[in-house]
């Protein structure tokens, strides 16, 4: 049964990896592509639960996917993005079984609350406008690839560790 414990593990994997992930974003280069990421950064999101939760920051062997293009970062934020709508699932999960809300420890899984399913269909626009003129269909699917087998690998790899310990 997954329990609070369990969740602040998975919550700390997600804060390690956030931590490396947002700043190396091109932010600039993406708003220069139509995209602008400001509103939708996970970090502050995923700070405010790990203060609530009283965790600490560990990202010792975390390998990032590349997002230094704008190609590579679309592809990604692809994954990232996605990841949005299942959250809203996982949240309603959280409030029933451990009473977890956006205020209490619940933030990065409610992400954009209501405003998810626009904000995933403008971030579907952008990507689609950029595609439809930077012909780097490879280079995006590959980038969100790598991005997918970053999460699971360091996911796996910590949840791993922490079962072992336990």
């Amino acid at each position: 049964m997954f329990d609070i414990t369990d969740y602040r593990r998975l919550v700390s994997k997600f804060w390690s990896f956030y931590v490396a992930y947002e700043p190396k974003l091109p932010l600039e280069v993406l708003k220069s592509a139509g995209f602008d990421y400001s509103e939708r950064a996970k970090l502050p999101l995923l700070e405010a639960d790990a203060k609530i939760l009283g965790l600490k920051n560990e990202d010792d062997g975390l390998e990032l996917p590349d997002i230094s293009s704008a190609a590579k970062a679309f592809g990604s934020l692809y994954v990232i993005e996605g990841s949005t709508l299942g959250g809203q699932v996982i949240s309603r999960h959280l409030k029933q079984h451990l009473g977890l809300t956006p205020e209490n420890g619940g933030a990065f899984y409610f992400g954009y609350g209501q405003a998810t399913g626009p904000m995933w269909r403008a971030f579907g626009e952008s990507l689609t406008r950029f595609a439809e003129v930077a012909d780097a269909d490879d280079e995006i699917v590959e980038a969100a690839k790598a991005t997918f087998s970053s999460i699971t690998n360091w996911v796996g790899r910590k949840a791993n560790a922490a079962a072992v310990i336990s």
